[in-house]
């Protein structure tokens, strides 16, 4: 389980974010810049955040970016399928190896290729071993409309929503606090900002998008002492990427509530419910 499993398959925590933290409003009408092309909807999201991670790390010298959660696909996918035929033309280290030459050339040229765009669709079925524990059929395949979509995402980018910060975490955690939860892993962070990436059609601030945004904050707080270089968040957003737009949130509708510490309390004591992590002293 995650932190998105937790609040999937908790009601009442659902119900304690919702009763307790407002959700905003979004009142801005965003207009929609990059149509799908294609139904492979959740591949396309994947594959974008990575797009979007090289282009910042891309863009800013010492950037922080952990390892991809494709390498742990990767490790996953091996040694914990042993008894298990996996179906791919190539072996998964490969794929990872192919991908990796590809990003430390974009890197280097600024060049988003159509190969590197093809490479970041395997990237996300490598994340999906790790997340789902199940091992896509379809390595290697790239449509047209798939990389399309990819490259349109990519030209919207605003660079002047993502430039100018002095600290920037690539698809950062939150130390113990992660594993309280079995797993938390945000995109991004710049500066005081904590930023989610929705490549979705409509630009709504769902329920489930506010909630995991409580959680991160929550998380963040809690192992607050260990989480060095990530600073303290002011505000919280979300990149609507089919729009090419950022929204974000002061963290003060969070922070400063009445009822903050008490919720942070019992999140901490429901977690540790579930799971068999705890927070050092």
């Amino acid at each position: 389980m995650s932190l998105t499993s937790f609040l999937k398959n908790d009601p009442e925590l659902r119900i304690l974010i919702d009763q307790t933290f407002e959700r905003p409003e979004i009142h801005t009408q965003f207009e929609r810049r990059a149509e799908p092309q294609t139904s492979n909807y959740t591949l396309i999201g994947t594959a974008f955040d990575y797009v979007l991670r090289f282009h910042l790390e891309r863009h800013y010298e010492g950037v922080d970016s952990r390892p991809w959660v494709a390498q742990q696909g990767v490790t996953f996918g091996e040694f914990g399928y042993e008894d298990e035929e996996i179906d791919t033309d190539r072996p998964l280290q490969e794929i990872l190896a192919d991908a990796q030459d590809l990003h430390h050339e974009y890197l280097e040229t600024g060049e988003m290729t159509d190969d590197l765009l093809a490479a970041t669709l395997d990237l996300a079925r490598l994340d999906w071993i790790y997340r789902s524990g199940r091992i896509s059929d379809d390595f290697g395949q790239a449509s047209e409309g798939d990389i399309k979509d990819l490259r349109r995402l990519y030209q919207i980018i605003p660079e002047s929503e993502f430039t100018g910060a002095d600290t920037v975490l690539l698809n950062p955690t939150f130390g113990s606090a992660s594993r309280l939860v079995n797993g938390a892993d945000a995109d991004l962070v710049l500066d005081g900002s904590l930023i989610d990436i929705k490549t979705v059609k409509d630009p709504d601030l769902k329920a489930s998008y506010w909630r995991q945004l409580v959680g991160y904050a929550v998380l963040a707080d809690i192992a607050a002492d260990e989480l060095e270089p990530m600073p303290e968040f002011s505000s919280l957003g979300i990149y609507f990427s089919r729009h090419g737009e950022l929204w974000q949130t002061s963290a003060e509708r969070i922070y400063d509530h009445e009822k903050y510490e008490e919720f942070k309390d019992w999140f901490q004591e429901e977690a540790e419910e579930h799971f068999s992590g705890t927070i050092p002293e």
